[in-house]
């Protein structure tokens, strides 16, 4: 997995979601050139890009991964193949995982350059993504899966209790302007002091506020979340 260093850099993106229109995006902001391709183009196109490709970049789903590189990329030891998840390694590819959420919108260039990246098969990012000055970090292949563990955790998660809460707090005419504000100084007192940023019922240990929380949910799904968090960081909690 290497590229003839003598050649000018030429970047084939592969996919249409959203991390192949933000890599496209960033590279359009940047001046860097590159072609693309995905399903809905002709196959023998897809052949001539490969060729014409120093770094491939694999902007597809993980399920998708290994088979599209044994089809379309074995043997091709001249290419740099270069994927982005962040849960998994393969052999012959390099794993540039941009720690980011990638929504719908579109970023500005200076958001771009702010974004980390975790490399597993390549020590310096320029080996992977050259052109691009992001930091990076590296990690090993056995980290791989508790890495991305935290990101699910610390990111998904966080997505899925804020929709939660902006949802409930719509039924009560609670603007979500003023949620954002509190979730907000949230996020910054926890980047500020995490060992001290918690508060509210769990850490104050007030039992009353806690069974008064858990009545409220009795009818709701919601009610397993408010009981695993409770579990976790309140596991003697005084049940009844």
């Amino acid at each position: 997995m290497a590229t003839n260093t003598n050649l000018p850099i030429s970047y084939l993106i592969i996919g249409s979601g959203r991390v192949a229109r933000h890599i496209a995006h960033y590279f359009h902001l940047s001046n860097i050139n590159f072609q693309s391709w995905d399903r809905s183009q002709d196959p023998h196109a897809l052949r001539v890009k490969i060729a014409a490709a120093t770094h491939v970049l694999l902007a597809i789903s993980d399920s998708a991964l290994q088979g599209f590189y044994r089809q379309h990329l074995m043997g091709h030891d001249e290419k740099v193949v270069v994927h982005f998840s962040g849960a998994h390694s393969f052999n012959g590819m390099i794993a540039a995982h941009p720690l980011m959420t990638f929504g719908n919108d579109l970023y500005e260039l200076e958001f771009y350059r702010k974004i980390h990246f975790t490399l597993t098969g390549a020590s310096s990012l320029d080996e992977a993504l050259p052109g691009l000055t992001n930091s990076y970090s590296w990690l090993p292949s056995a980290q791989k899966a508790l890495y991305h563990t935290q990101c699910v955790m610390g990111g998904n998660f966080v997505t899925l209790l804020i929709a939660r809460m902006l949802s409930g707090f719509a039924t009560m005419k609670v603007p979500a302007e003023a949620a954002h504000l509190y979730v907000q100084k949230v996020v910054d007192n926890t980047f500020a002091n995490p060992e001290t940023a918690l508060t509210g019922p769990l850490v104050r240990k007030d039992a009353e506020t806690v069974a008064a929380n858990l009545k409220a949910l009795e009818n709701d799904p919601a009610l397993n979340i408010y009981k695993a968090f409770l579990e976790t960081y309140w596991p003697d909690y005084p049940r009844k």
